[in-house]
């Protein structure tokens, strides 16, 4: 039974994975939650296994179908980014990335719901960013990877306006390539990605559809972000890339694909309120008499509550 209930344990794991490649998190009191209702079962492992991947299955379901009435219009996150500019009176920049930008510059709305609003700075100005924030009664140390790293990596921080989460990620230029850094703040880890371009390849100027200037993260390292993460959102967004000036077939193969290292933060023990989609999957009680669960008794909660990405995306 110890090794069956092994082959559980580690099957289960399998698929938590799967779901954390696809940005969704299950809670891990939800995970322990699982592991009871499947050990020491008379089944074999192959109806287990069945059990399991019509919980999963049945959740990832529920959760892409809530998915899209959370988070916030592509107005709503246009109005915190237009908020962020006039606060910012300084000579420090921010840097617009993820899934907005080309919406932005074809000036076409995304129909989509965006979780938050990601920016970038370089090393240099993220203390004066910082302090932007601060002067705006905005900054919260409990969101600031300066909390809790003792490597002296800045990982960048977040803040909320209007109820929006904006992640302000870090990069600087070193040994010929860019070294990014962003903070997760639910999970407390830093992401580091080693991206193998050179400083006018990262940050790109381009002209929107009005007319208008902005430098953002360049729209082929928005696609290689999004390639990894590689969800149905994702998708869309990289078909809507190629409808940009200068993005090609051939481009997008040619993408360096950044090298990602995640770390976990020590310091203050701060909780936060979760960015992240989480999605639990409720198990039902086990059924003493029979000793299997009754699929028609699972109720599938998808719980989003929202934190940082990765990504964005």
């Amino acid at each position: 039974m110890e090794e069956k209930n092994n082959i559980i344990a580690s099957y289960i794991e399998e698929k938590i994975n799967e779901l954390e490649k696809m940005s969704m998190y299950v809670p891990n009191e939800n995970k322990e939650k699982l592991l009871m209702a499947f050990k020491n079962r008379n089944e074999n492992i192959e109806t287990i296994k069945t059990r399991i991947d019509t919980i999963f299955n049945n959740s990832v379901l529920a959760y892409k179908e809530n998915l899209e009435k959370m988070g916030f219009a592509y107005d709503d996150i246009i109005k915190v980014y237009d908020k962020v500019g006039k606060m910012n009176k300084t000579t420090s920049k921010l840097y617009l990335k993820g899934g907005i930008v080309p919406y932005l510059l074809l000036g076409e709305k995304s129909n989509r719901k965006h979780n938050n609003l990601d920016l970038l700075c370089s090393k240099k100005d993220i203390q004066m960013i910082r302090e932007v924030f601060r002067k705006n009664d905005l900054y919260d140390p409990k969101r600031d990877s300066l909390t809790y790293t003792v490597n002296n990596i800045d990982y960048g921080f977040q803040v909320v306006i209007d109820g929006i989460k904006v992640n302000i990620g870090v990069y600087e230029e070193k040994e010929n390539q860019i070294i990014e850094y962003n903070f997760d703040c639910h999970n407390r880890i830093g992401i580091i990605k080693n991206i193998n371009v050179k400083p006018s390849e990262y940050i790109v100027p381009y002209v929107s559809s009005d007319n208008k200037k902005y430098m953002t993260l360049s729209l082929e390292l928005i696609i290689a972000d999004k390639l990894m993460l590689n969800r149905d959102k994702d998708k869309i967004d990289i078909e809507k890339i190629k409808e940009c000036n200068g993005i090609s077939e051939d481009k997008i193969k040619k993408i360096p694909l950044p090298i990602v290292k995640k770390l976990k933060l020590v310091g203050d023990n701060l909780e936060f309120t979760s960015t992240m989609p989480r999605i639990k999957l409720d198990i039902p009680k086990r059924q003493r008499s029979m000793g299997f669960i009754n699929i028609g008794t699972i109720l599938l909660i998808i719980v989003i509550v929202v934190c940082i990405k990765l990504g964005n995306r």
